[in-house]
């Protein structure tokens, strides 16, 4: 589906802003960009939240000078606010229900994951699509914990986490276009800077859209397939192009639920090897499902695949963005990575 009405600037170079706030507005425009067209042909669209029309105000201002009428704004009442975008839906509306940060989604867990998942699976050709906005944020010691792995365990639920513009807008679209609940992560530690002109809405021609189930090869090769997704996608990109010479296979997940298992195990039966690099916590993480389910499949072809996983310890994740940096995969750990995996 083609941009309607709207024109998206993205400069191909952007200063790197270390404030959490600045440094990511691509990937909101392009979550913005797919919400307003989707807006002008559907009436039933709406969006909820927390400060959601001061959100829409200076994220989206096409959207508050045509559809101010569905923009409605919610108390801080995270719980109450997802179930009431269930009945809505139950009655035909499309809602979208921003909690703003992910660290505010354990106080609806049971909204989400008991209630919408449920009873949207009940209600089957009946339902309507639910859209849970949130993001992974610092800004105060409370917050920057990752919940995708959380939200992965519960059936009839998508979760998507995109790590660039283009992907973010389709993904939001094929989200809107379905009758199901999709948890909607978006990772401001992505860096608009590094963002690569092709994986912007001004680019064209745009490569092909990639739907919710779908994984994107983002590099291809033969010796090591390496898997990651948003704000580790970036950093392992980044070591890779510094190392042209490495012929790595490099996957960006994109929905980590449902993960894409073909993809993957067709490159890992291609390669031999495995690696998963992942943004979260590695016990019980996305990377744990990953390795287990494509070493199950290859090991039913007869394949034994060498594999090896790189995420953050099981520690509280540091709201502090030097700390952050530590904690989470870096280039220094994701290159060692690299050439461990190599070198067997």
């Amino acid at each position: 589906m083609g941009a309607v009405g709207i024109l998206v600037t993205t400069p191909n170079v952007l200063p790197e802003r270390r404030d959490v706030w600045f440094r990511n507005g691509l990937i909101r425009q392009g979550i913005s960009t797919a919400i307003y067209e989707k807006m002008k042909v559907d009436p039933m669209v709406y969006i909820l939240g927390e400060g959601a029309h001061m959100k829409v105000h200076f994220d989206a201002p096409y959207i508050e000078k045509e559809f101010s009428n569905r923009v409605v704004t919610w108390p801080i009442a995270e719980d109450s606010g997802i179930n009431f975008a269930l009945g809505a839906s139950l009655l035909g509306v499309k809602p979208i229900f921003d909690v703003i940060t992910g660290d505010f989604l354990y106080r609806v867990m049971d909204s989400v994951c008991n209630t919408c998942a449920t009873t949207t699976y009940i209600a089957g050709e009946q339902a309507n699509p639910i859209i849970i906005r949130a993001e992974f944020l610092l800004f105060a010691p409370s917050t920057g914990q990752r919940l995708e792995a959380l939200f992965a365990h519960i059936p009839n639920l998508n979760v998507v986490v995109p790590s660039n513009q283009l992907d973010a807008y389709y993904l939001m679209l094929d989200a809107l276009a379905r009758k199901e609940v999709t948890v909607f992560f978006e990772d401001r530690m992505v860096v608009d800077a590094k963002t690569k002109p092709t994986d912007k809405l001004d680019y064209v021609p745009r490569r092909p859209q990639n739907r919710i189930g779908q994984a994107y090869v983002r590099k291809a090769g033969k010796r090591l397939t390496v898997v990651s997704y948003a704000l580790t996608l970036q950093r392992t990109e980044e070591v890779l192009n510094e190392h042209p010479e490495w012929d790595i296979e490099l996957i960006d997940l994109m929905t980590v639920k449902p993960f894409d298992r073909q993809t993957v195990l067709g490159s890992v039966l291609k390669t031999g090897r495995l690696l998963v690099i992942e943004p979260d916590i590695v016990t019980g993480g996305i990377g744990a499902e990953v390795v287990a389910a494509t070493v199950e499949l290859a090991n039913k072809m007869g394949r034994d695949i060498r594999v090896k996983r790189v995420g953050a310890p099981l520690r509280t994740i540091p709201a502090s963005p030097s700390l952050h940096d530590m904690i989470i995969p870096n280039k220094a750990r994701i290159e060692r990575a690299v050439k461990e995996m190599m070198a067997r």
